[in-house]
């Protein structure tokens, strides 16, 4: 579809602005733990002054304004911040979106987000960005606003939690790629090595970076890590959770998470959250034993 085609719609969708970033702070804040990731870059904007090339807004048309009714986040990933319902409304809004989305910006590697919202998009883009590599329809999105729950003392020998540095670095490298190869499904050092690597250093010299050490088979050994992907609106997304498989089934995880509560919450945000596959039974557990709650769903489509 052409941009001349596209401009007839009562939507619109171009790059953000500095004048877009309060009033998409404001919709983002409506729904702070879903809508991270486009605050935490909305922010960015605010104090830099500078706005993301993956920013963009969308408009509303009228007689004689044009009002914000959506971001959208095209990074690595997009993510999208639209009117939500089930009138024509939101329908007319999101096929033009999606259209505009199609002709304007470049397929991510995924899709992430509010699971109504993401696969309808999906659906309506499938023709063009298709085929997905791996689609998870229902993960489950939980938040913890408060200090953890009591939970009982991992069976292991371990260090206390702190925050990773560079000199952890080379034994944090393969703990973060095994569990990226388990839960995406390719190695990130064969494909992407550079950016993996640039992320991963940025978020250990960011402080966003996490680490619990012990021994396994006589070695000095990462046994739990995690990072902060996102902080955003009071809210820090962790991403990366993994435990040594040596030391699974031992409570670790368990323990592992409330350290990691009271350290994020300390760190970096009062409001820490996280999505997890529905399948993943150990972890729900895990992270209900804490004290999070289930919040919403969310859904993903890799390419």
């Amino acid at each position: 579809m052409t941009d001349s085609l596209l401009r007839r719609g009562q939507y619109s969708l171009a790059p953000a602005q500095r004048r877009d970033v309060a009033e998409g702070l404001a919709l983002c804040a409506l729904d702070p733990v879903t809508n991270v990731v486009p605050a935490m870059h909305l922010e960015t904007a605010s104090r830099a002054g500078v706005i993301p090339s993956g920013l963009w807004v969308v408009r509303k048309r009228g007689r004689v304004s044009r009002d914000l009714a959506g971001v959208i986040w095209c990074g690595a990933n997009l993510t999208a911040v639209l009117p939500a319902g089930d009138d024509d409304e939101t329908d007319n809004a999101r096929a033009e979106v999606s259209s505009a989305i199609v002709s304007r910006l470049t397929r991510p590697a995924a899709l992430v987000g509010e699971a109504n919202l993401t696969l309808d998009l999906w659906g309506r883009v499938e023709r063009w960005w298709g085929p997905a590599r791996q689609l998870r329809p229902s993960q489950v999105s939980m938040s913890i606003d408060g200090n953890p729950l009591p939970v009982a003392e991992a069976s292991v020998d371990a260090e206390p939690m702190r925050r990773a540095t560079m000199a952890d670095y080379d034994a944090l490298l393969p703990a973060a790629v095994h569990m990226f190869v388990g839960e995406v499904g390719y190695d990130p050092l064969t494909y992407g090595r550079d950016a993996y690597e640039d992320r991963l250093t940025r978020l250990v010299r960011q402080g966003r970076s996490y680490v619990r050490y012990g021994v396994v088979d006589g070695k000095r050994s990462v046994l739990f890590k995690a990072e902060v992907g996102v902080v955003g609106g009071e809210v820090a997304q962790i991403q990366g959770v993994w435990v040594h498989p040596a030391m699974r089934r031992r409570g670790l995880g368990a323990e592992g998470m409330a350290d990691l509560v009271r350290h994020v919450r300390a760190d970096h945000a009062p409001t820490v959250a996280l999505y997890v596959n529905d399948f993943n039974v150990a972890a729900l557990r895990a992270y209900e034993a804490v004290g999070f709650a289930r919040v919403g769903t969310f859904a993903t489509v890799m390419f």
